[in-house]
């Protein structure tokens, strides 16, 4: 008679025959996402009383995603090039002035990027690209964009790692306070450590026209931009001291390794 250990460990080696397969059919989404797909939906279905059936579920919801997910560059992309045309494809025309931005903000990630552990590099890059994807028309929803463009990301199945620095780049829990959704905010996790400071420290160190400025020079011209009684300016009284050790963290680094 087989025992449960047997039952599960029989599901293990399907599992990665599975994923080894589905990498190789849908070789235009990133092996990371893939595997984050199937440890999501293997979760949802562990349950289950058969379980000899969980990875018949599993292929089933994964090729949903794989084929939901909005690919633009030719097959073997990474995940960064897919953040950029997203980001691209939602910001450049509609809102030129933010891609122009963005893009400066991702110029400072690939540069900082060098020195952050290799498997990290890619993260860090591709959250650059899509950072403030929530100020475009398609994606906002409540108004909070660091949230709204989190939550499109995990529709689009993208790793929750990249969610959750977009949801909480730039200090942007203490807006959500300000407005009423931090609870909403709070569905992503907010990871502590170099990789968040990294995309704090490119954001805070890049202007409204994507040069390179000062993180006393940014936040200067935020608040002359939005005024005093926003709540992105209101919010730098609550967590600007935060902020500033972010992006003096990623200078040491930086300096320790240049």
């Amino acid at each position: 008679m087989t025992t449960t250990a047997e039952v599960v460990s029989q599901a293990d080696e399907k599992i990665r025959r599975l994923e080894s397969q589905l990498v190789r059919e849908f070789g235009d989404v990133p092996p990371s996402l893939v595997h984050e797909w199937i440890e999501r939906a293997r979760a949802r279905f562990g349950g289950a009383r058969l379980q000899d059936y969980v990875p018949l579920f599993v292929a089933r919801e994964v090729r949903a995603s794989a084929r939901a997910f909005p690919v633009e560059a030719t097959a073997g992309t990474y995940l960064s090039t897919w953040a950029r045309n997203t980001a691209r494809r939602l910001l450049a025309a509609e809102l030129p002035r933010r891609w122009a931005h963005t893009a400066g903000v991702a110029r400072r990630a690939e540069h900082v990027a060098r020195v952050l552990p290799e498997q990290e590099r890619e993260l860090l890059v591709a959250a650059a690209w899509v950072h403030d994807i929530g100020y475009a028309a398609e994606v906002h929803d409540t108004g909070l964009h660091s949230l709204d463009g989190a939550r499109y990301l995990r529709r689009a199945g993208v790793p929750e790692r990249i969610c959750g620095l977009v949801a909480h780049h730039s200090g942007a829990s203490a807006v959500a306070e300000l407005v009423g959704l931090a609870g909403d905010l709070g569905e992503f996790p907010d990871h502590r450590g170099r990789l968040r400071d990294a995309l704090w420290y490119c954001d805070m160190s890049t202007g409204p026209d994507g040069s390179p400025t000062t993180v006393q020079g940014r936040l200067a011209e935020i608040r002359q931009r939005r005024g005093p009684e926003d709540p992105v300016v209101r919010a730098l009284a609550m967590n600007g001291d935060e902020r500033l050790a972010a992006v003096r963290r990623t200078h040491r680094l930086l300096r320790r390794t240049a």
